[in-house]
Formats: C-alpha cells, sequence, structure tokens
C-alpha cells in the first residue's frame, strides 16, 4: 500500500499545477472575460461618473463643432463680400464712400471672427487639458484594477492549496471569473472580503471600459478639430490679406482721383478766364443739349405707336458707375452751366468722376435711340449715349470715348447693367467723368429720384 501510494503521489502534482495555470489565466483573461459579458447593475458611482464624464465631454465635441460650422458659413459669407468688394471697385461700380463704408463693415466683422476662432481656440486648449487629467485617471483606474487582481489572484492561490475543489470547479466552468465568484456565497468557500474584492474588480473593469471609451472619443474628436479650426484659420488669413488688398486698391483709387480731380479744378479755373471758351461751354450744356432732347423727345414718341418701346417704366434705375459725384442737379456754382429759371447756373444731371475709360452700364432695360456725338453741340462735341426705357422716360451718358461698344447702336435692346461705353472728356469738359441725366416728358429730373 505504501508503495502503492508513493507511485501515485508524482502523477496527482502536474494536475494540481495545470489546475493552478488555469485558474492564473483565468484571473489573468478576468478584464477580456468581464467586457464581454452583458451589462449588470454596479453599485460604484465611479461608473455612473465616467458615463456622465463621456455623455458631457460628447457635448462639449458637438457644441465646438456647431462653432466651427457656424464660423465657417459666417467665413464664408465674408469672403464672397471681400470678393464682392474687390470687384467692384475693379470696374468702379460703386462710390468711392460706399467703398470705403463696406470695407470699414468687412474689416469690424473680420475682428469679429478672428475673435470667435481665439475663443474656440481657447476652448481646445482647455479641452486638452481636461483630455489629459481622464488619461491620469485612466491609468490611475487602471493600476487599482491591477492591484485588487493581484490581491484576488493570492487568495485564490491560497484556496487551491488548501484543496477547496468546488470552488475550483466553479471557477474553472464558469462564464466570467467575476460572475463566478458573485455566486460562491452558495459554497462558502471564499470569505465575504472575497466576493466583494471580486464585485470591485467587476466593476473596475466596466468603468474603465467607459473611461477608455470617453478618453478615445474625445482623442479622435480633438484631433479632427484641431485640423479643421487650423484650415479655417488659414483661410481667414488668406481673407484678411485680400481685405488688405482691397483697402489698398481703394487708396490707390482715391489718391488717382484726387490727381484727376485737381486737373480738372484747374481746367475749370482757366475756362472761367477765357470769355470765348465760357460761352461755347455754355451753350454745350445747356441749348445743345435742349435741342437734342428735343429731337430724341419726337424720335422716341414716334417708336412708341411700334411697341418697341414700352408706353410705362415701372422699373428703379441703378447707378451707371462708380467714382466720386464731383456735381450734383440743381443749382450750382459751376460757371459753364446755363441759367434755368432762378438759378444762375444749373446743372441738368449729375456728374460722376472716376478714372479715365471706367466702363459705363446702363441704369435700367431700355432701348438705345442715340449713339454718337452731339450733332447740334459746339467744337469739340461730347460722345453720348440715349437709351429709352419708356415713351416718357430716358437716360442720357454723356463725355464718353467716342466709340460704341457692340451691341450699342441705335434700335438695340438694352438690360440694366449692359455696357454702354467708358468714360472719358469728350465735348466741352474739364476732365474725365459721365454726365448722367434722367429726362421726363420733356424734362430734366434729378436721377436720383428714380434709383
Amino acid at each position: 500500500m505504501t508503495a502503492s501510494n508513493d507511485r501515485r503521489a508524482p502523477r496527482r502534482r502536474p494536475r494540481r499545477w495545470r489546475l493552478l495555470q488555469l485558474l492564473l489565466g483565468v484571473v489573468v483573461l478576468a478584464p477580456v472575460f468581464a467586457l464581454q459579458a452583458p451589462p449588470t447593475p454596479v453599485r460604484a458611482d465611479a461608473l455612473s461618473d465616467a458615463i456622465a464624464e463621456q455623455q458631457r465631454l460628447a457635448k462639449v465635441i458637438a457644441d465646438q463643432k456647431a462653432q466651427l460650422a457656424g464660423l465657417s458659413a459666417q467665413q464664408t459669407a465674408l469672403k464672397n463680400q471681400i470678393a464682392a468688394t474687390q470687384q467692384s471697385l475693379a470696374g468702379v461700380r460703386t462710390s468711392i464712400a460706399d467703398a470705403q463704408t463696406q470695407i470699414t463693415a468687412l474689416q469690424g466683422q473680420m475682428v469679429g471672427v478672428k475673435a470667435r476662432y481665439d475663443d474656440l481656440a481657447a476652448q481646445q486648449v482647455l479641452f486638452q487639458t481636461r483630455l489629459g487629467q481622464l488619461t491620469d485617471q485612466q491609468n490611475l483606474k487602471q493600476a487599482e484594477l491591477d492591484a485588487r487582481q493581484q490581491i484576488l489572484a493570492g487568495r485564490l492561490v491560497s484556496a487551491y492549496e488548501t484543496d477547496q475543489t468546488p470552488l475550483l470547479q466553479q471557477l474553472l466552468t464558469a462564464h466570467s471569473l467575476t460572475d463566478a465568484l458573485s455566486d460562491v456565497s452558495y459554497y462558502g468557500d471564499l470569505a465575504q472580503a472575497d466576493k466583494a474584492l471580486a464585485d470591485e474588480i467587476k466593476d473596475d473593469q466596466r468603468t474603465l471600459a467607459e473611461m477608455r471609451q470617453t478618453v478615445e472619443m474625445a482623442r479622435n474628436a480633438n484631433v479632427e478639430l484641431q485640423g479643421e479650426v487650423a484650415a479655417q484659420r488659414q483661410q481667414l488669413d488668406d481673407e484678411q490679406t485680400q481685405l488688405v488688398a482691397a483697402q489698398n486698391q481703394l487708396n490707390a483709387l482715391k489718391a488717382q482721383l484726387d490727381t484727376q480731380l485737381a486737373q480738372q479744378q484747374a481746367a475749370e479755373k482757366k475756362l472761367d478766364q477765357n470769355k470765348a471758351a465760357l460761352d461755347a461751354a455754355i451753350k454745350s450744356n445747356g441749348q445743345a443739349m435742349d435741342e437734342l432732347g428735343t429731337k430724341i423727345d419726337q424720335l422716341v414718341a414716334a417708336q412708341g405707336p411700334t411697341g418697341k418701346i414700352p408706353s410705362q417704366f415701372s422699373g428703379t434705375l441703378k447707378w451707371p458707375m462708380g467714382g466720386v459725384v464731383t456735381q450734383d442737379f440743381g443749382c450750382t456754382g459751376v460757371a459753364s452751366e446755363p441759367r434755368v429759371g432762378s438759378c444762375a447756373h444749373f446743372h441738368q444731371g449729375i456728374d460722376i468722376a472716376a478714372p479715365c475709360l471706367t466702363p459705363v452700364f446702363a441704369s435700367g432695360a431700355g432701348v438705345v435711340v442715340f449713339a454718337g456725338y452731339n450733332p447740334y453741340d459746339a467744337p469739340p462735341r461730347a460722345w453720348l449715349v440715349i437709351i429709352a426705357h419708356s415713351t416718357s422716360m430716358v437716360t442720357w451718358y454723356a463725355h464718353m470715348t467716342g466709340k460704341a461698344p457692340p451691341g450699342i447702336y441705335v434700335g438695340a435692346p438694352v438690360v440694366a447693367g449692359q455696357l454702354v461705353g467708358t468714360e472719358n472728356t469728350t465735348g466741352h469738359s474739364s476732365g474725365c467723368h459721365l454726365h448722367w441725366a434722367v429726362r421726363v416728358n420733356g424734362v430734366f429730373m434729378n436721377p436720383r429720384l428714380f434709383l
């Protein structure tokens, strides 16, 4: 019997070590099993805090994305406005004063957009700080879990060494280590402290899983947002450069016009000292315009019954070009203007100055009824285009370059904004400018009334 027992003893030790290895393997793999197990209620507040933190960070990320989307829309509008302002300046399709107002407003918007970007960048710094704190908390929780698992592993080894066979069978056949340890109260083989420790490990594993998910989600979202903010900010810097270029363009235009207007004022002063030239200018600005106006009125009235020219104009007019208004409609101190009523000198239109050869556009839709030099004008004659918008309303564009652009000829239909010529100084003019006039029922009226 003794010899037989001695022969069986060596075979029993390898089997017990294999059980111990399996047991320790279960302890090591416990986090994996626990993560795959169905959710069960937990007692610890740490899990609730981790879930709440994940929800809070998700909202912060959503808010930052919404802010970035709003900034992107605002930036797109700003970009379009800058481009439109540059285009208007290039063709001088807006007044110098209006252009400066637009650029000043755009500069204010630019400051506001930059402030919003700076605020978003500050939020991201705080978010990055919070992400670092969460990473530290995750590492601490992992350390706590590792420590508890080591403690529990030691107790399980002790259970093995005391040969608690029912407990070992329960551990090795259970779905997961923590599930098995939650049920060991049936056997009474583990103390209540061991069961509590197993529950804590189970809670730690779920909490740690939530923390990992939160950190990963926050890290990915933060990297994505940082990239988008950097790209949008680069575009904003490019738009700032364009806005500065627009201001420089306007400054150059102002300087050019200042020189041009100074030359024009000098020419007007010289004209005042030459009686013969002054008389010719007065006749050109008065009698010649009236005679041509009467002739045009007759032509328009004759074409009315054909239906080519409408009987009524129901729209509004647009400025034919931008620049600076150098002489408005009405009584004026300019000596070359004729007497009208009680005014010794009366200007029957609006003079707009811009760099020479600035494009001039139709103020409204209509039909060209005249294009050429004023036949009633004393040399040098002014080149002008006259458009009938109805049988009772026409617009004049005078002192332009002596050549009509394509599509501008007598009888040609035009649309609002169509090119009708370029600003110049033909006729009795002291400098490049456009004389824009509106004639209604045979009387020149203030064009501003129809804008």
